[in-house]
């Protein structure tokens, strides 16, 4: 049963992605944090969230969409719409909490990225 409930999870996490245009939508994010992507698929549940220099894990609240287009504006604004997801990827966000949200993953606080930008490793 953990093991379904895990794939659907990707599943759908990888869904809203599956159609997304190459360019990177990103957003000028004042008062950011860096954070380091990493992969966790390999928990029950989980998938990709982003851990903060103090070990700090955020767990993204995404946005699903099933349907034809024209997507609604709250997907394809969504800092995280067009995010090519990689273990280590170096970034910064922003990001709001999100209260009383459910998750299977359960490593980290649930938050709704505001904005992000890709750290370039020459930097």
């Amino acid at each position: 049963m953990k093991t379904l409930l895990s794939t659907l999870l990707f599943l759908s996490t990888s869904v809203t992605f599956w159609c997304c245009e190459e360019d990177m939508m990103t957003v000028s994010c004042d008062n950011a944090v860096l954070a380091t992507v990493k992969d966790l698929s390999g928990l029950d549940g989980c998938g990709f969230v982003f851990e903060l220099a103090d070990g700090t894990r955020l767990e993204p609240q995404m946005l699903g969409y099933c349907g034809t287009p024209p997507l609604p504006k709250e997907v394809t604004e969504n800092p995280l719409y067009n995010f090519q997801w990689v273990d280590g990827k170096q970034v910064r966000i922003g990001f709001e909490e999100v209260p009383d949200v459910m998750s299977i993953c359960m490593v980290g606080r649930s938050v709704k990225i505001t904005c992000i930008e890709e750290i370039n490793p020459t930097e």
